[in-house]
C-alpha cells in the first residue's frame, strides 16, 4: 500500500518565536531610550556649564578693561599698602574714567538674579545675563549680600593700584537635578594702568 504524505508547509511563526522577538525588541527599546535620555541630560549639563563659564569670562574681561582704563579708582575706604597681605573687601568700586565720567561696578538684584552691573550717570549695563546669578558665599542664595561680588584693593603710596575681583556664578533657576546645576568661581587681579 502506498501512502501519500502531503508535505506540510508552515508559513507562520510559533507563539514562542513571537514572544522571544517581542522580549528582544522590548529590551532594545529600553536601551535606546536610556541612551537617548542620557545624551539629552549630558547636552543639557554641557549647555548649562557653558553658559555660566561664558558669562563669567565675559564679565571678568569687561571688569578688567574698565579698571585698566580708569584714570582713578575711588573707594569708600582706604586701600592698605601693597605689602599688606589682604586689603579691605568691598561690594562696589567707583571708577573715574579718562573722560572724567564716573562708573560704579557693583552687584544689583534684578528679578531674582544678582547681576554684575556697570552703572554710570546715564545708563546701567549688566555684564551678566539674566539666566545666571551671583551667589552669596555665606547663605548660598542668589543675592548681592556678603560680598557676592567682591573687590579687594591694594595700594602703592596710598594710591589704589591693584584690584582683585572675585565672584561665583550659577544658573539662576537651577533645578534639583544634577544636569540643571552649574556654578563656577571667577577671580582676577587687575592693575590700574592710567595713573
Amino acid at each position: 500500500m502506498k501512502q501519500c504524505h502531503k508535505k506540510r508547509f508552515s508559513f507562520g511563526f510559533t507563539l514562542l518565536e513571537l514572544l522571544v522577538t517581542a522580549v528582544i525588541m522590548m529590551f532594545l527599546s529600553i536601551i535606546i531610550t536610556q541612551v537617548f535620555f542620557s545624551t539629552m541630560r549630558t547636552n543639557s549639563k554641557t549647555e548649562t556649564v557653558r553658559s555660566v563659564k561664558e558669562n563669567g569670562d565675559r564679565a571678568i574681561e569687561i571688569l578688567t578693561r574698565l579698571v585698566q582704563r580708569a584714570s582713578l579708582i575711588q573707594l569708600p575706604v582706604s586701600c592698605p599698602e601693597y605689602t599688606a597681605p589682604v586689603g579691605d573687601t568691598l561690594d562696589e568700586v567707583r571708577l573715574t574714567n579718562a573722560d572724567e565720567t564716573q562708573t560704579i561696578l557693583q552687584c544689583i538684584d534684578v528679578d531674582g538674579a544678582a547681576r554684575i552691573a556697570s552703572v554710570s550717570a546715564t545708563q546701567t549695563i549688566y555684564l551678566t545675563d539674566s539666566s545666571v546669578s551671583l551667589v552669596d558665599p555665606v547663605a548660598l542664595t542668589n543675592t548681592c549680600t556678603n560680598h557676592a561680588l567682591a573687590f579687594t584693593c591694594a595700594a602703592v603710596a596710598g594710591v589704589p593700584s591693584y584690584i582683585t575681583v572675585s565672584f561665583t556664578l550659577r544658573q539662576k533657576d537651577s533645578s534639583e537635578s544634577v544636569e540643571g546645576k552649574a556654578s563656577d568661581t571667577f577671580q582676577t587681579t587687575v592693575t590700574l594702568r592710567n595713573k
